[in-house]
């Protein structure tokens, strides 16, 4: 053996040891990752009663997926990375994104007053003045205080538990033009930029104003500027006849109807996989995407909320974005962590008044792991 001929064998050698332990350590990490899933799906099943839950980590550049129990009790039917499950209003932050998309390609001022884009005068949609701006949508403080579509009727008119059943045929019945018709004669009831109200008004507004603004469909939008570009073949507002939804469950194991919507569905109405939604947590932990970080960006100094993101500072001072989002049948909260490098979501194919917060526990107890890691 000649000289370089030994000196050559003696690194590959310690190269080889090198990658084997480096190696071993990746093998290491995803076997404790997968561990810390189980032990807190399990541990989630069993406090919330739920018959399926599904969890999905982004950890440095790496997907975690898992499913547990059973979509329908009974049936051993385990979700798999394809399963089709409502969202809810998690689709509020696809909602911001094209709207951070359409403010960088200055189609859309912040600052703007929404009628610029509504092709009618609206003259109704001001306080004392002030116009509502874009903005004031982007943190649910439009100034108006009523839903769209005002549910108070069926609320007065039937008991408490028949509300979801009621509601989805409000929705289903609720037109473009019922919506528009009820923005004509709606009263502004406090400054823009104050009052916050929780709905669907502004993301639904949103979609129009997209339209308006780019002459495309809100469905086509979402398709070209997210779906296509990040390989997300299976998320969409509408199914096509083959495509088969995740039922969804309340507490009393009763299956709930799906959601139903006939204006723009910008607040509640995708439906996703866990393979691509796991995509969408890499596009929002992309640290040089100037759309990502134009939508996480604060509007206001005074209010924790980006564009439909709710902004929250950790222990360590540093901000963090959470959305949640739920149907009749399903919840979810999905959070980014970008200074981690993490981004996790849950999904359980359950709703009831209790089920919200058992994820938010289990999501912190993934959270509180893996941030140290």
């Amino acid at each position: 053996m000649t000289k370089f001929s030994f000196l050559f064998f003696v690194f590959l050698s310690v190269y080889s040891f090198g990658q084997e332990k480096s190696n071993s350590n990746k093998s290491n990490f995803d076997k404790s990752v997968y561990h810390l899933m189980d032990t807190v799906a399990n541990s989630f099943l069993k406090k919330s009663g739920a018959n399926s839950v599904s969890i999905a980590i982004v950890k440095n550049k790496k997907t975690y997926i898992k499913h547990y129990g059973e979509l329908d009790k009974g049936k051993r039917n385990k979700a798999t990375n394809q399963t089709l499950f409502e969202i809810g209003s998690t689709t509020k932050v696809f909602t911001g994104t094209l709207m951070a998309n359409a403010v960088l390609e200055n189609k859309i001022g912040l600052d703007d007053d929404i009628r610029k884009y509504l092709n009618e005068d609206f003259s109704n949609l001001e306080f004392q003045g002030k116009p509502i701006k874009i903005k004031n949508l982007l943190v649910h403080r439009s100034g108006i205080q009523i839903p769209f579509p005002i549910t108070q009727q069926i609320r007065d008119k039937y008991p408490a538990e028949s509300f979801l059943y009621y509601k989805n045929r409000l929705d289903k019945a609720y037109t473009k033009e019922l919506f528009l018709a009820d923005l004509r004669k709606v009263k502004v009831d406090s400054l823009p930029g104050t009052g916050y109200k929780y709905g669907a008004l502004a993301p639904e507004l949103c979609a129009y104003i997209l339209e308006n603004a780019y002459k495309k469909s809100y469905d086509d939008l979402l398709d070209e500027e997210i779906f296509k570009k990040e390989g997300m073949k299976s998320t969409k507002l509408n199914l096509g006849n083959n495509e088969i939804l995740a039922n969804g469950y309340n507490s009393k194991g009763d299956i709930m109807e799906p959601l139903t919507i006939s204006i723009w569905g910008a607040s509640k109405f995708l439906k996703s996989t866990m393979d691509d939604l796991s995509k969408y947590i890499k596009f929002e932990l992309n640290p040089n995407n100037k759309v990502v970080i134009e939508s996480h960006r604060k509007l206001y100094p005074n209010i924790d909320m980006g564009y439909f993101w709710d902004t929250v500072a950790d222990e360590n001072g540093n901000t963090n974005y959470i959305k949640d989002g739920g149907s009749n049948g399903t919840s979810n909260i999905l959070k980014i962590l970008p200074k981690y490098n993490l981004g996790i979501l849950i999904i359980a194919n359950q709703n009831d008044r209790n089920t919200g917060a058992t994820i938010e526990d289990a999501l912190n107890k993934l959270e509180m792991t893996l941030k140290e890691n």
